[in-house]
């Protein structure tokens, strides 16, 4: 089921039409429900993966609960490899087994051996939320072998809504047990404050999707169907995009955050103005929070995180960023997206000084300082945007069209787009408005604190609500998925 769809409307109105009346334990029982309903919606047999995800997870979790906290590490492996084992194998499957067989082909082509990849492909569809959901179990487990989290959840339907929670199921943010699970247990509250935040959340998240991401998905998803065609076409619609994305993914977190809130329940935030940012680490600080804290807590400090100094430390942080582009797709592509970042990531630990130099020159007047920090935020903008061709382009003869039409074989195209502005289509150009609309909002939250302003005032809050909801109205809540269903 589709946020941006009229049949979520009405499963909502359904949902907080009965949910407020219940009981504060067939609050839990509802919610539960109503997510595998939402979930199921798609095909109901998608249902029996996130229960058997559940199920694992809530009895390893229960065998590791049962042992002494200094003992886990030491007599709790079984279990623990049996959620990795479940969670990871589902995953694997259906969204890595087409990718590896090809691959493997293709390696044994190198060697001169020839097999039909076709004998042996599934053609599977991938289940929407899979790599969020079972990240979100999994980290229970991880969490109760390790000791951070002392005792079990001992009631299956608190445990099974942790990881069906309707509002953040599809595409995060990911949560972690020790923060959403013991707001099942608690009794039920509901503040004036969280009912205003909740609906302006929703309907800001409903404005960002419907009034600006898909309008930009409009105009730039023709020039991703085919190769580059011209530099300043391919440039535009990946600097474009990067702002797609951006607005496309924050408005799912928007959405649900404000959901729970309504529902009783803080869920975390996603991000923290990553948009306008003068450095690619500061990005990743900002962007995707829950599953850069995964990937952070997970895998790069058991590897030793920067605790064995500085090559093991860039090793680990390309390992991190390669595991990341394949989490996001089963493509050359994204594992070209993660090396890419990666290389960055690293490339501003090997420049931090030189950096930090220039940085200290340009703190003398605040005219210097401001300007090289937009500045320093353009570079780091177009430079995410550059790697962002391995994202958006739909395979990886196209992406090498795109990198090879913007960086290597159009400089005349640029000569000739300076001389006449016109050889732009209007459609992209006029597209920049939106651009500029965002980067005026994200400004404007970081120095002025809009969000705060328009909470703590009930009349600009309501006038700001109306205006919100007349855009979506106006612009209708059909349109494209959200970019992350896909993962």
């Amino acid at each position: 089921m589709l946020f941006n769809s009229k049949i979520f409307v009405a499963f909502l109105v359904v949902v907080l039409s009965v949910y407020y009346g219940l009981s504060d334990r067939m609050k839990i029982w509802f919610l539960l429900i109503m997510s595998y309903v939402f979930y199921g919606f798609w095909d109901p047999k998608l249902c029996s993966l996130i229960l058997l995800s559940t199920v694992v997870d809530y009895w390893c979790g229960r065998k590791l609960g049962d042992l002494p906290v200094s003992q886990r590490k030491s007599h709790g492996k079984p279990w623990l490899w049996a959620s990795l084992a479940v969670n990871l194998g589902l995953l694997g499957f259906f969204k890595y087994h087409d990718f590896f067989v090809e691959e493997f082909v293709h390696a044994l082509g190198w060697v001169g051996v020839a097999v039909d990849p076709q004998r042996y492909l599934l053609h599977l569809v991938l289940p929407v939320g899979i790599s969020f959901y079972t990240f979100q179990t999994m980290a229970y487990t991880i969490d109760m072998y390790r000791g951070d989290i002392e005792k079990p959840e001992r009631d299956f339907v608190r445990f099974a809504l942790y990881v069906a929670f309707f509002p953040q199921l599809v595409a995060g943010p990911v949560e972690r047990a020790p923060h959403l699970l013991p707001q099942f247990s608690r009794p039920f509250r509901l503040s004036t404050s969280m009912v205003k935040e909740g609906i302006f959340l929703i309907l800001l998240g409903f404005v960002k999707k419907v009034v600006i991401a898909d309008r930009l998905a409009r105009v730039i998803e023709p020039v991703f169907e085919v190769h580059a065609n011209g530099a300043v076409e391919a440039a535009t619609a990946m600097l474009l995009f990067t702002c797609q994305i951006y607005v496309d993914f924050s408005s799912y977190s928007d959405i649900a955050i404000g959901l729970g809130l309504l529902l009783g329940y803080n869920i975390r935030p996603n991000f923290n103005l990553p948009f306008v940012v003068p450095s690619i680490p500061e990005r990743w600080r900002r962007w995707h929070i829950s599953m850069s804290h995964w990937f952070r807590d997970y895998i790069f400090i058991p590897l030793g995180g920067s605790r064995r100094g500085k090559i093991r430390t860039q090793l680990n942080i390309m390992i991190v960023m390669f595991l990341s582009g394949l989490w996001h797709g089963a493509s050359n592509n994204f594992v070209m997206w993660g090396l890419l970042n990666g290389a960055t990531m690293v490339g501003h630990k090997v420049l931090i000084r030189p950096l930090r130099f220039s940085s200290g020159l340009m703190e003398r007047t605040t005219v210097t300082r401001v300007s090289y920090y937009y500045l320093c935020c353009w570079v780091t903008f177009c430079t995410i945007a550059s790697i962002n061709i391995f994202f958006r382009c739909p395979d990886w003869e196209t992406a090498k069209s795109f990198a090879r039409s913007i960086y290597w074989s159009g400089f005349s195209d640029y000569l000739a787009f300076f001389r006449d502005t016109d050889h732009l289509d209007a459609g992209l150009w006029n597209a920049f408005g939106w651009v500029i609309l965002v980067f005026l909002a994200h400004e404007a939250q970081r120095y002025f604190d809009v969000r705060s302003r328009i909470l703590q005032s009930t009349k600009i809050w309501s006038v700001t609500c109306l205006a919100a909801f007349w855009w979506i109205v106006n612009f209708g809540i059909t349109g494209p998925e959200f970019i992350y269903y896909q993962f």
